[in-house]
Protein backbone atom coordinates (compact mmCIF):
# COMPACT_ATOMS: atom_id res chain seq x y z
CA UNK A 1 0.00 0.00 0.00
CA UNK A 2 3.04 2.31 0.28
CA UNK A 3 3.18 2.53 -3.52
CA UNK A 4 -0.48 3.60 -3.56
CA UNK A 5 0.25 6.32 -1.00
CA UNK A 6 3.16 7.58 -3.09
CA UNK A 7 1.02 7.55 -6.22
CA UNK A 8 -1.63 9.47 -4.32
CA UNK A 9 0.85 12.14 -3.27
CA UNK A 10 2.14 12.53 -6.81
CA UNK A 11 -1.36 12.71 -8.23
CA UNK A 12 -2.36 15.21 -5.55
CA UNK A 13 0.55 17.41 -6.57
CA UNK A 14 -0.08 17.20 -10.30
CA UNK A 15 -3.85 16.73 -10.54
CA UNK A 16 -5.19 18.53 -7.48
CA UNK A 17 -8.19 17.35 -5.46
CA UNK A 18 -9.38 15.04 -8.23
CA UNK A 19 -6.48 12.76 -7.38
CA UNK A 20 -8.18 11.52 -4.19
CA UNK A 21 -11.04 9.83 -6.00
CA UNK A 22 -8.67 8.33 -8.57
CA UNK A 23 -6.42 7.03 -5.78
CA UNK A 24 -9.40 5.51 -3.96
CA UNK A 25 -10.51 3.80 -7.17
CA UNK A 26 -7.05 2.24 -7.48
CA UNK A 27 -7.19 1.03 -3.86
CA UNK A 28 -10.58 -0.54 -4.61
CA UNK A 29 -9.18 -2.39 -7.63
CA UNK A 30 -6.15 -3.67 -5.73
CA UNK A 31 -8.24 -4.71 -2.71
CA UNK A 32 -10.43 -6.81 -4.99
CA UNK A 33 -7.32 -8.41 -6.46
CA UNK A 34 -5.92 -9.24 -3.01
CA UNK A 35 -9.06 -11.21 -2.19
CA UNK A 36 -8.42 -13.44 -5.20
CA UNK A 37 -4.68 -13.62 -4.44
CA UNK A 38 -3.84 -12.15 -7.87
CA UNK A 39 -3.08 -8.76 -9.35
CA UNK A 40 -5.75 -8.34 -11.98
CA UNK A 41 -4.91 -7.08 -15.43
CA UNK A 42 -7.46 -4.33 -14.98
CA UNK A 43 -5.79 -2.91 -11.87
CA UNK A 44 -2.40 -3.11 -13.61
CA UNK A 45 -3.69 -1.12 -16.58
CA UNK A 46 -5.23 1.43 -14.23
CA UNK A 47 -1.90 1.71 -12.40
CA UNK A 48 -0.09 2.34 -15.68
CA UNK A 49 -2.51 5.08 -16.67
CA UNK A 50 -2.16 6.73 -13.28
CA UNK A 51 1.60 6.72 -13.66
CA UNK A 52 1.44 8.28 -17.12
CA UNK A 53 -0.67 11.15 -15.83
CA UNK A 54 2.56 12.18 -14.07
CA UNK A 55 5.26 10.85 -16.40
CA UNK A 56 3.82 12.42 -19.54
CA UNK A 57 5.00 15.86 -18.43
CA UNK A 58 8.51 14.99 -19.63
CA UNK A 59 7.62 15.36 -23.32
CA UNK A 60 4.33 17.26 -23.35
CA UNK A 61 4.30 20.64 -25.07
CA UNK A 62 0.91 22.28 -24.49
CA UNK A 63 -0.49 24.85 -26.89
CA UNK A 64 -2.28 27.92 -25.45
CA UNK A 65 -5.74 26.38 -25.89
CA UNK A 66 -5.26 23.73 -23.21
CA UNK A 67 -3.18 22.43 -20.31
CA UNK A 68 -1.47 19.06 -19.92
CA UNK A 69 -2.56 16.53 -17.34
CA UNK A 70 0.17 17.37 -14.82
CA UNK A 71 -0.92 20.99 -14.43
CA UNK A 72 -4.66 21.56 -14.30
CA UNK A 73 -7.49 19.83 -16.14
CA UNK A 74 -9.38 21.61 -18.89
CA UNK A 75 -12.47 23.07 -17.23
CA UNK A 76 -15.75 23.91 -18.95
CA UNK A 77 -19.12 24.30 -17.24
CA UNK A 78 -19.36 21.70 -14.46
CA UNK A 79 -16.78 19.41 -16.08
CA UNK A 80 -13.05 18.80 -15.95
CA UNK A 81 -11.10 16.88 -18.61
CA UNK A 82 -7.84 15.08 -17.76
CA UNK A 83 -5.69 13.71 -20.56
CA UNK A 84 -2.28 12.33 -21.47
CA UNK A 85 -0.54 10.62 -24.41
CA UNK A 86 2.29 8.06 -24.29
CA UNK A 87 4.03 5.28 -26.31
CA UNK A 88 2.10 2.01 -26.28
CA UNK A 89 5.26 0.06 -25.39
CA UNK A 90 4.94 1.36 -21.83
CA UNK A 91 2.11 -1.10 -21.21
CA UNK A 92 2.72 -4.85 -21.04
CA UNK A 93 1.80 -7.13 -24.00
CA UNK A 94 -0.80 -9.09 -22.01
CA UNK A 95 -2.58 -5.90 -20.99
CA UNK A 96 -2.60 -4.63 -24.57
CA UNK A 97 -4.04 -7.96 -25.74
CA UNK A 98 -6.77 -7.98 -23.11
CA UNK A 99 -8.01 -4.54 -24.13
CA UNK A 100 -7.36 -5.03 -27.85
CA UNK A 101 -4.82 -2.19 -27.92
CA UNK A 102 -2.30 -2.07 -30.75
CA UNK A 103 1.16 -2.16 -29.20
CA UNK A 104 4.44 -1.41 -30.99
CA UNK A 105 7.40 0.99 -31.28
CA UNK A 106 5.41 3.31 -33.57
CA UNK A 107 2.10 3.13 -31.71
CA UNK A 108 0.88 5.51 -29.04
CA UNK A 109 -2.17 5.89 -26.80
CA UNK A 110 -4.26 8.85 -25.71
CA UNK A 111 -5.94 8.58 -22.31
CA UNK A 112 -8.86 10.90 -21.41
CA UNK A 113 -11.09 11.06 -18.33
CA UNK A 114 -14.02 13.42 -17.70
CA UNK A 115 -15.35 14.37 -14.28
CA UNK A 116 -18.42 16.31 -13.14
CA UNK A 117 -17.27 18.67 -10.37
CA UNK A 118 -20.56 20.48 -9.79
CA UNK A 119 -21.11 19.07 -6.29
CA UNK A 120 -17.53 18.56 -5.08
CA UNK A 121 -13.93 19.42 -5.92
CA UNK A 122 -13.17 15.72 -6.36
CA UNK A 123 -15.99 15.28 -8.81
CA UNK A 124 -17.57 12.17 -10.28
CA UNK A 125 -16.46 10.23 -13.34
CA UNK A 126 -18.88 10.58 -16.26
CA UNK A 127 -19.25 9.05 -19.68
CA UNK A 128 -18.55 11.15 -22.75
CA UNK A 129 -18.34 11.05 -26.53
CA UNK A 130 -15.27 12.13 -28.48
CA UNK A 131 -14.32 13.32 -31.94
CA UNK A 132 -10.56 13.49 -32.23
CA UNK A 133 -7.64 13.57 -34.64
CA UNK A 134 -3.89 13.91 -34.82
CA UNK A 135 -2.09 16.19 -37.27
CA UNK A 136 1.62 16.03 -38.09
CA UNK A 137 3.85 18.87 -39.30
CA UNK A 138 3.03 18.00 -42.93
CA UNK A 139 -0.67 18.52 -42.22
CA UNK A 140 -1.50 14.81 -42.49
CA UNK A 141 -4.49 13.90 -40.32
CA UNK A 142 -5.51 10.67 -38.64
CA UNK A 143 -8.77 10.06 -36.77
CA UNK A 144 -8.76 8.97 -33.13
CA UNK A 145 -11.22 6.23 -32.18
CA UNK A 146 -11.81 6.03 -28.44
CA UNK A 147 -12.88 2.98 -26.47
CA UNK A 148 -14.43 3.16 -23.01
CA UNK A 149 -12.90 1.34 -20.04
CA UNK A 150 -14.60 1.18 -16.63
CA UNK A 151 -12.73 0.32 -13.41
CA UNK A 152 -15.03 0.46 -10.40
CA UNK A 153 -16.13 4.09 -10.16
CA UNK A 154 -13.52 5.24 -12.67
CA UNK A 155 -14.29 5.75 -16.37
CA UNK A 156 -11.64 6.57 -18.91
CA UNK A 157 -11.14 6.40 -22.65
CA UNK A 158 -8.24 5.20 -24.79
CA UNK A 159 -7.45 5.80 -28.47
CA UNK A 160 -4.49 4.53 -30.46
CA UNK A 161 -2.40 6.46 -32.99
CA UNK A 162 0.73 6.01 -35.09
CA UNK A 163 3.90 8.11 -35.03
CA UNK A 164 7.40 8.26 -36.51
CA UNK A 165 10.62 8.70 -34.57
CA UNK A 166 10.96 12.21 -33.10
CA UNK A 167 7.63 13.18 -34.62
CA UNK A 168 5.61 16.03 -33.16
CA UNK A 169 1.87 15.51 -33.32
CA UNK A 170 -0.91 17.97 -32.65
CA UNK A 171 -3.96 16.51 -30.93
CA UNK A 172 -7.47 17.93 -31.18
CA UNK A 173 -10.31 16.18 -29.34
CA UNK A 174 -13.90 17.41 -29.01
CA UNK A 175 -15.33 16.21 -25.70
CA UNK A 176 -19.06 16.08 -24.94
CA UNK A 177 -20.17 14.66 -21.56
CA UNK A 178 -23.15 12.32 -21.66
CA UNK A 179 -26.45 14.13 -21.13
CA UNK A 180 -24.90 17.58 -21.58
CA UNK A 181 -25.32 20.07 -24.40
CA UNK A 182 -21.87 21.47 -23.60
CA UNK A 183 -18.74 20.41 -25.45
CA UNK A 184 -15.10 21.45 -25.35
CA UNK A 185 -12.22 20.90 -27.77
CA UNK A 186 -8.98 19.92 -26.05
CA UNK A 187 -5.79 20.67 -28.00
CA UNK A 188 -2.17 19.87 -27.21
CA UNK A 189 1.09 18.97 -28.96
CA UNK A 190 3.63 16.30 -28.06
CA UNK A 191 6.79 14.76 -29.54
CA UNK A 192 7.16 10.96 -29.62
CA UNK A 193 10.20 8.71 -29.90
CA UNK A 194 10.40 5.12 -31.11
CA UNK A 195 12.68 4.19 -28.20
CA UNK A 196 9.80 5.01 -25.85
CA UNK A 197 11.35 8.07 -24.19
Amino acid sequence: MKSIALAGLLLKRYMGNGALTVKNSLIHCLSYSRDSQTISIRSRLFSFLLAFSVISVAHAAPVPEARVMNDKPVRFGDYEVFYSAFPSTFIQPDIAKTYDLERGPKNGLVNIAVRNVKNSAEGKAVKATFEGKTVNLLGQQSALKFKEIKEGDAIYYLAGFRFSHEEMLKFSVKVQPEGSSLSQTVQFSQTFYEDGK
